[in-house]
């Protein structure tokens, strides 16, 4: 606050009397200040506390349920052979024995050579091809595109043919390097076409077909029996499996195996664990103290931080039960240590998880989808802890009522203090202005008897 100034006393009193009254009165509002200070600190502990345990339920989420807490991997023996992806929610693991015999291929011609690909001219005409289904397309070349690449952009430029069209070098050195490749753009037998018949008129050289491939099935042996399929990547020989062909080996059998990614699933354990000694680590630095400790700003010994330690524990500790039995965390690997955080032995997770993937996956989900396993008991719980009227919830808006009533016990003492001052200046200006009638009077006196002082304390 600005200091106050009345200017020249003439009651001999301090100049800065009101403002030193004042700053007397504003002892309570600093009080309250400090109030608020160490109870902002408390909030921002209880904001903290609530997001980790809201952390919580994010990375349980996927092992609440058998499908999320399962992951699938594809073991090709093969890998050069064959790309497999896997949809964990409808593929189901198995082993499978595999041979690539034949992929799937387009029907095609080449046509014969020329001694260049852009000035020869081939004549104007057409060609035509005959479809699985009896249907006649053909293709008509123009004077101006009579060429092997006019013909090419004519082809590519036209996509209802469902043609693919590239001009090469055939690359043995003939005289006539040259040559038009023409492909149907689908595979497999069904898009099977033939090119029977070429007419152009007036060309510089004869075009004709030289070689023609027929379109194919893909085709691979599943534990010795053949299938087939139209295209090279397959979805529908193993549900929630995609297969894309790479190349073949026949007589080269090899295993496909579908399979727990014990690996991803470790992984979703390793982060529920981390989130769990976030709230731990957090309940000990709050519960930690020594003689230069602030207890008023922190949440050592507070209600909320007893209630979620005891929860967890007690969850980590107790025995859930499984169809193959009583299942303990210590049992697949996580267990308190001398710290009070929780360790978590990846490899002896793993080794469980091979030993019986279901009794593992039934003591986080339940025995039914969704159940009371651990999983599902500490997704409900933080979730309780944080959802509105929750335990931390509660003690997250206690703190801002308490901000909120110290913000108006301020407002309200500020008012009082402003009345308080201005009270005061008013007597202290009347006081100042019936000393200085006194002493006038007194000047008046003494100048009339000839010196002397008859207000010998107002001079």
């Amino acid at each position: 606050m600005a200091g106050i100034s009345l200017g020249p006393i003439a009651s001999g009193l301090p100049k800065d009397l009101v403002q030193r009254l004042v700053e007397a009165e504003r002892e309570p509002i600093r009080q309250l200040e400090s109030r608020k200070q160490n109870e902002e600190a408390k909030l921002e502990l209880a904001n903290d506390l609530s997001k980790k345990v809201g952390d919580i339920t994010s990375k349980i989420a996927d092992l609440t349920r058998f499908r999320n807490f399962r992951d699938l991997m594809a073991e090709v023996g093969r890998p050069e052979l064959m790309d497999v992806t896997v949809d964990k929610n409808q593929a189901e693991p198995g082993s499978y024995q595999i041979e690539v015999v034949q992929m799937a291929g387009h029907s095609s011609m080449i046509s014969n050579g020329f001694e260049d690909k852009d000035e020869t001219q081939i004549g104007a005409g057409y060609f035509s091809y005959t479809l699985p289904s009896g249907e006649v397309k053909e293709v008509y070349i123009d004077p101006e595109n009579s060429t092997l690449e006019g013909i090419a952009k004519i082809i590519n430029n036209q996509r209802d043919l469902n043609l693919s069209a590239i001009v090469v070098d055939d690359g043995i050195g003939s005289e006539n390097p040259y040559r038009i490749i023409v492909s149907h753009k689908g595979t497999g037998e069904i898009n099977d076409a033939e090119f029977p018949e070429f007419y152009f008129l007036d060309g510089d050289e004869d075009f004709y077909l030289e070689k023609e491939k027929m379109a194919q099935n893909s085709l691979i042996k599943v534990n010795g029996f053949d299938v087939e399929f139209e295209g090279n990547s397959i979805t529908s020989l193993l549900p929630g499996v995609s297969i894309d062909l790479k190349d073949v080996a026949p007589g080269k059998e090899f295993t496909l195996q579908i399979k727990e990614d014990t690996q991803s699933v470790r992984g979703k354990i390793e982060a529920m664990v981390g989130t769990l000694n976030d709230v731990l680590g957090f309940i000990q630095k709050q519960n930690t103290l020594d003689k230069d400790s602030n207890t008023r700003s922190t949440l050592g010994g507070d209600i909320t931080l007893q209630t979620l330690e005891y929860k967890i524990r007690n969850l980590v500790i107790t025995p859930l039960a499984t169809e193959f039995g009583n299942v303990r965390m210590a049992d697949i690997g996580v267990q308190f240590n001398r710290q009070g955080l929780l360790d978590f032995n990846g490899e002896r997770f793993e080794s469980a998880l091979k030993e019986n993937f279901d009794a593992v996956a039934q003591f986080f989900v339940g025995l039914e989808d969704g159940g009371d396993g651990f999983a599902s008991q500490l997704d409900s719980f933080s979730k309780n802890m944080i959802r509105q009227q929750g335990v931390v919830s509660s003690r997250v808006d206690g703190i801002k009522r308490r901000i909120r009533d110290i913000d108006r016990q301020i407002e309200m003492k500020e008012r009082q203090i402003a009345n308080t001052e201005r009270n005061l200046k008013e007597k202290f200006a009347k006081l100042e202005g019936t000393v200085a009638k006194l002493k006038a009077q007194q000047a008046s006196v003494q100048g009339a008897l000839g010196g002397g002082s008859l207000l010998p304390n107002l001079g």
